[in-house]
């Protein structure tokens, strides 16, 4: 049986022992906090020096069946014939923050306006019925990701951006051709490899005009070896 030292020692402990469990759950709590705080401010500075921000282009939108996606077994029938549904958009990239979220794009706090220029509102495309009209939302949403994991294109090919590029865009009138349909209301979600960063592109440039003038360089040294062969022969 405990004594009363021993009860008293023992709630003692105790009582240390919740009290070290509190202070522990509070540091893994303001770590966590700390910790996102880090990634979103990151992710910040990271997006304003996008070279995306302020640029404008043409979207084009091939909307049909992919081999290997889960859209047969979930929509039975859809895009079965091997139509696709084309239709281009003027597309900007802002940097106004958007009022909305989407987990499939990114964090709300580095999420920005997409805006859809009116030049292309709206969208059309020729079907069996002829041309055809398809109204867009005038904002979606765009945020760039940096992954640390490879990446894989639709060819199943190893890419490595510097970042990921997401956007969503609201289609509100819907569009039909042949099988290929998106119901009115859909949003679209899109994502993309994106090399935006200013050093990184430089640096890119640098190499790419290395690599051609050593190019143009063996293209000379080719044709003025042929040249010469030419002169000897003809000598």
């Amino acid at each position: 049986p405990m004594t009363t030292d021993m009860k008293e020692q023992s709630h003692r402990v105790r009582r240390h022992h919740h009290r070290t469990l509190h202070i522990t759950t509070l540091f893994v709590l303001l770590s966590v906090i700390a910790a996102d705080s880090v990634v979103r401010v990151f992710a910040l500075q990271q997006q304003s020096s996008s070279l995306l921000i302020n640029t404008r282009w043409k979207a084009r939108l091939d909307v049909g069946l992919q081999p290997g996606t889960w859209m047969p077994k979930r929509f039975p029938g859809w895009a079965e014939s091997g139509a696709r549904l084309g239709l281009d958009l003027d597309v900007e990239f802002t940097d106004t923050p958007s009022s909305t979220g989407e987990t499939l794009v990114g964090p709300k706090d580095s999420t920005f306006q997409l805006k859809v220029l009116p030049s292309s509102q709206p969208a059309s495309f020729v079907s069996e019925r002829g041309q055809q009209f398809v109204d867009f939302g005038d904002v979606g949403g765009w945020c760039i990701q940096r992954p640390t994991n490879n990446i894989k294109n639709t060819n199943g090919g190893l890419v490595k951006p510097e970042g990921l590029l997401r956007f969503w865009l609201d289609c509100k009138s819907g569009a039909k051709r042949n099988d290929v349909e998106i119901c009115p209301e859909t949003r679209l979600f899109f994502s993309t490899g994106v090399w935006d960063d200013p050093t990184g592109t430089e640096q890119m440039d640098q190499e790419y005009r290395e690599v051609l003038s050593k190019l143009e360089t063996m293209v000379d040294n080719a044709r003025e070896e042929k040249n010469s062969d030419k002169k000897k022969k003809t000598f």
